[in-house]
């Protein structure tokens, strides 16, 4: 082997100059992104044409493989009704995020429906309901479970 081989392989690659390192707060933003549109409903191809992007740029942004800028996270938090600040790690992991994260179709469907409820009224009805039903549930739960 001669020394141009050598040097070649022990020369670490570098990154691109123009393609900055991804981090927890892209990976965080990331998350908060694919929690808000299934907040509304959305599916990856449906957000992605409002946004002018194609699903797969959705995806990569879902996965903290792309960074979102500013110009589109505005957008994209004017699109799916969230403020920019749902967007920014501040808190720990356990939060809010990990908490949709974890929500089934069914409670995602539920919290769809009570937010579009216009009516302070009927919210505060379904609440009550919700809340008596869940009492009645658990009284009726075995002791041990309880």
């Amino acid at each position: 082997m001669d020394t141009k081989q050598s040097a070649a392989i022990e020369t670490p690659r570098k990154r691109p100059a123009g393609r900055p390192r991804r981090n927890e707060h892209d990976v965080y933003a990331g998350e908060r992104l694919r929690a808000a549109r299934k907040l509304a409903g959305l599916t990856q191809q449906r957000l992605g044409a409002l946004l002018g992007i194609s699903f797969q740029a959705v995806q990569k942004y879902e996965n903290g493989e792309n960074r979102l800028s500013a110009g589109r996270l505005v957008k994209a938090a004017q699109l799916l009704g969230v403020t920019l600040a749902f967007f920014a790690k501040e808190m720990p992991r356990a939060d809010a995020a990990a908490a949709l994260s974890e929500l089934s179709s069914d409670e995602m469907t539920l919290l769809r429906a009570y937010r579009e409820l216009r009516s302070e009224r009927l919210r505060s009805q379904l609440l009550r309901l919700m809340m008596t039903m869940a009492e009645v549930d658990d009284a009726s739960a075995p002791s041990r479970l309880r």
